[in-house]
């Protein structure tokens, strides 16, 4: 059975299209991937299997491969994601609430649209499109989200994430170094010695965020919010003068 689902390409420059493209149903379901689950003498393997809209709420999927598959409109809440390999994956429009994605990796993914409030994200890898995102109270401390420097030939090789919400997030320790993500809201984050090196953080939001030891240089700061944001005395690379 074929069903329409709308199909974003965005771009490090901003631009988009949507076209609407019929694709199939998706390869399994939750009760099929429940039973490939079981199977403990093999590492779960879902490459490249259009896995779209299936309600996959609540399952330990920890170490799985998701290589290039689609996840777009699932429902992964609480799902146990951790160490699981997510590079190249379609996970659009998503919504991965208190999902556990600790130290897995998410190298050109596309996350545009979910929402990940309260996931933990700490110790990941993560460099793709997460525009538009929820990332409220997420945990992302110790993650690396900075630009590939040895692979700027493979798109994309920095994490873009234009307008995501990042309110009360734990970034502490963070590689955010080349970022994109103007008009970001990092309200009450915590950004305890980031890496924000060279990033795009024009006119975000860093309104009582805590930025102590987190490290500006070259960063485009054009329009941010940062006179509320807690010690910006011992951040560095930071305009002290800086103005809402």
């Amino acid at each position: 059975m074929k069903r329409l689902v709308s199909l974003t390409v965005l771009s490090l420059s901003g631009s988009f299209a949507i076209n609407w493209l019929p694709v199939r149903a998706a390869d399994l379901s939750r009760e099929q991937v429940i039973e490939l689950r079981k199977d403990k003498t093999h590492k779960l393997n879902l490459k490249k299997k259009d896995l779209s809209g299936l309600d996959l709420a609540g399952i330990d999927l920890s170490g799985a491969d998701f290589f290039s598959a689609n996840l777009d409109g699932c429902n992964l809440d609480g799902a146990k994601l951790n160490g699981a390999t997510l590079d190249r994956a379609q996970i659009r429009k998503a919504s991965l609430v208190k999902a556990d994605l600790s130290s897995s990796s998410l190298y050109a993914v596309v996350l545009d649209h979910s929402d990940l409030t309260e996931a933990n994200l700490s110790n990941s890898r993560i460099i793709g499109l997460l525009n538009h995102v929820n990332l409220s109270r997420a945990q992302l401390s110790g993650a690396n989200l900075g630009a590939d420097m040895a692979n700027q030939g493979m798109a994309p090789a920095r994490i873009e994430m234009n307008n995501a919400v990042l309110t009360g997030a734990d970034l502490s320790n963070v590689n955010l170094r080349h970022a994109i993500m103007p008009n970001a809201n990092l309200q009450n984050a915590n950004l305890h010695k980031a890496q924000l090196q060279w990033a795009d953080l024009s006119r975000t939001d860093f309104t009582g965020a805590e930025i102590a030891e987190a490290d500006f240089s070259n960063a485009i700061l054009d329009g941010a919010k940062l006179n509320k944001a807690n010690g910006r005395d011992s951040a560095f690379g930071l305009n002290k003068s800086a103005k809402p």
